[in-house]
């Protein structure tokens, strides 16, 4: 598009109703710059919303193993220091559960109680392991970063 403006005579581009060339050059210039914004906006977003699905995933294969929930009873996101005390909670009552339960059943054999620790073994070893590779935040920032540059346009 810049190659035509610059290539063809004012009378060609007033036949086209192009008055300014240098301010359409400019304009085009800031459409082609905003849709490069638009396209690496995109694909951040896109990129981040396949991480989330993939946490999602994983997070729920946790929670069929007994992992408590990260939201409140109001739906909203728990703070670090209050999912850290659910978590141990949790596992505390699964400890205690185990040991009152084998008491009823009959003699204590630790089956119950290593079926339990297994669990919360299990659970420990796939949070840590929870991603792949550790969260890199800069890429929501970048994303930021893009969608003000976006704004200034």
């Amino acid at each position: 598009m810049i190659h035509f403006l610059n290539t063809h005579s004012k009378e060609q581009l007033a036949a086209l109703s192009i008055n300014n060339r240098t301010d359409t050059i400019l304009t085009v210039k800031r459409v082609l710059t905003l849709k490069g914004f638009v396209q690496t906006l995109e694909r951040k977003c896109q990129e981040m919303q396949t991480e989330i699905n993939d946490f999602r995933m994983r997070f729920t294969a946790l929670q069929s193993r007994g992992l408590p929930n990260l939201v409140n009873s109001s739906g909203k996101l728990l703070s670090h220091e209050q999912y850290a005390n659910r978590v141990n909670n949790f596992a505390c009552n699964q400890i205690t559960a185990s040991s009152s339960t084998s008491e009823q059943a009959g003699p204590p054999s630790g089956k119950n109680l290593y079926d339990k620790l297994e669990n919360l073994f299990y659970i420990q070893h796939e949070i840590n392991h929870l991603f792949d590779v550790q969260p890199n935040f800069y890429r929501y920032i970048e994303a930021d970063e893009t969608l003000i540059k976006i704004q200034r346009h």
